[in-house]
């Protein structure tokens, strides 16, 4: 685990990186993207930083197991923290998505308000996780002792797991829907191609639809990762029973997935980048062939060039 995460560090970097010199995104997407990998990023360090804690009590109280164990209250900040950063990656996925959304039906208001729109988003990320924690630890107290930091308080046990299934269908519904979306695209440019002439309209369709492409893979692996994991503490929670106690601690503890989405998230981005950056160059040297109007020629040329230094044309 602490390989997949150190290892997630470079690859944020190499992904931060390939968005600042190489975006081939939407300026709102792209900002939406940044946000996602920087709090990737936060979320990682506290992990880190609350597996170091509780390996280092676990050598040091080897000897006293009783000791081992931390003060519910000694690990209020870093569990408000945890928890914050686990759920703002989770509402990314519904930013994302909806960015897609307005990007594809609304594409020319949508162009004009990029910078507002993606902050709005940004906003709403931050507010609906101190949201959910304020009512999830409303009846919290910190007199008890928890196994490791990123372990809800005892009383707070029911609201975390509802919070928690909750999220699994609401990523699941999501990703669903990307899909759809992807599928609908994928046809709306096929039929794009069959019934339009001009270039722009051809290649605007194209783009929309590789775009679409990345937001429905990086959703879904966001799903795949935090359902998947999630849905182990939840089940153990209501087989509570017969599963023996170590089990339930251990997955309570180690079966994060946004440890691995963030592993994810970065290689998915940096990869479809490239893809888009080749796609795209191929499909502008193929319209440039289909059209002999001096216009659309100077237009793909100016978009040939932007490939060929692997950046993306500004957006206002």
């Amino acid at each position: 685990m602490s390989v997949i995460i150190f290892a997630s560090f470079y690859l944020s970097y190499r992904a931060l990186q390939t968005l600042k010199k190489r975006n081939m995104f939407g300026m709102s997407t792209k900002i939406l993207l940044q946000s996602s990998i920087i709090h990737g990023v936060v979320h990682q360090a506290i992990a880190a930083s609350i597996r170091f804690q509780a390996l280092y009590r676990a050598i040091r109280y080897f000897h006293d197991p009783c000791s081992i164990q931390f003060t519910s209250s000694s690990c209020v900040l870093e569990g408000i923290f945890y928890y914050h950063t686990n759920l703002f990656c989770s509402v990314v996925c519904l930013s994302l998505f909806l960015d897609c959304l307005a990007s594809t039906y609304i594409n020319k208001f949508y162009k004009s308000v990029p910078k507002k729109a993606a902050y709005t988003y940004i906003v709403l990320q931050i507010l609906i996780p101190f949201l959910v924690l304020d009512w999830v630890f409303s009846d919290a107290t910190y007199t008890g002792y928890v196994p490791i930091c990123n372990y809800p308080p005892k009383n707070s046990g029911d609201n975390f797991f509802y919070v928690n299934t909750t999220r699994i269908y609401i990523l699941w519904i999501i990703a669903v829907a990307s899909i759809v979306h992807f599928y609908m695209s994928f046809k709306h440019e096929k039929r794009i191609v069959h019934e339009k002439c001009d270039t722009n309209t051809r290649f605007n369709a194209f783009e929309n639809l590789l775009s679409a492409r990345a937001v429905c893979l990086i959703i879904c692996i966001q799903a795949i990762c935090l359902g998947g994991t999630s849905a182990i503490p939840s089940i153990f929670n209501i087989y509570r029973g017969p599963i023996p106690v170590a089990w339930f601690h251990g997955t309570i503890a180690f079966a994060t997935g946004l440890t691995f989405a963030n592993f994810f998230v970065p290689i998915i981005i940096t990869f479809e980048t490239n893809r888009i950056i080749k796609r795209r160059r191929s499909r502008i040297q193929a319209l440039f062939r289909q059209t002999n109007a001096f216009d659309y020629h100077h237009d793909l040329k100016n978009r040939m060039e932007s490939s060929y230094k692997k950046t993306y044309p500004k957006t206002t």
